[in-house]
């Protein structure tokens, strides 16, 4: 029950900060209530079936979980995102010194020469 306690924490707390529609507020009560309901009974599968109900109708962001023998990104993995956002941020610029100028008087200028 602890990882289902995780997710319901995690999925409670997506509810609260979601912006839905009286519709969708209406089937997040629902989902609520059932899972109330469910605690009451002793009904773990009950729960958990209205707690992924509400999973669908939120979005739910979940902090990685801890794993045994992870770790962090090696140096080549860092080096080639920052490559990239590089190669990203240097594509804006390149675009926009592309560009050309766009105000109205110099097209205006363009129709008149013709």
């Amino acid at each position: 029950m602890s990882r289902l306690r995780e997710d319901a924490e995690d999925i409670l707390e997506a509810a609260v900060r979601s912006r839905l529609s009286p519709e969708g507020w209406e089937q997040v009560e629902e989902s609520l209530t059932a899972m109330s309901d469910s605690l009451d009974r002793g009904d773990h599968d009950g729960f958990r079936q209205a707690l992924f109900r509400l999973e669908d109708l939120v979005p739910v962001a979940r902090a990685p979980r801890k794993l045994t023998g992870a770790t962090g990104p090696s140096e080549q993995i860092l080096e080639r995102k920052a490559l990239l956002q590089d190669r990203l941020s240097g594509n804006d610029r390149e675009r926009a010194g592309n560009a050309g100028p766009t105000d109205g008087a110099e097209r205006d200028g363009q129709r008149d020469g013709q």
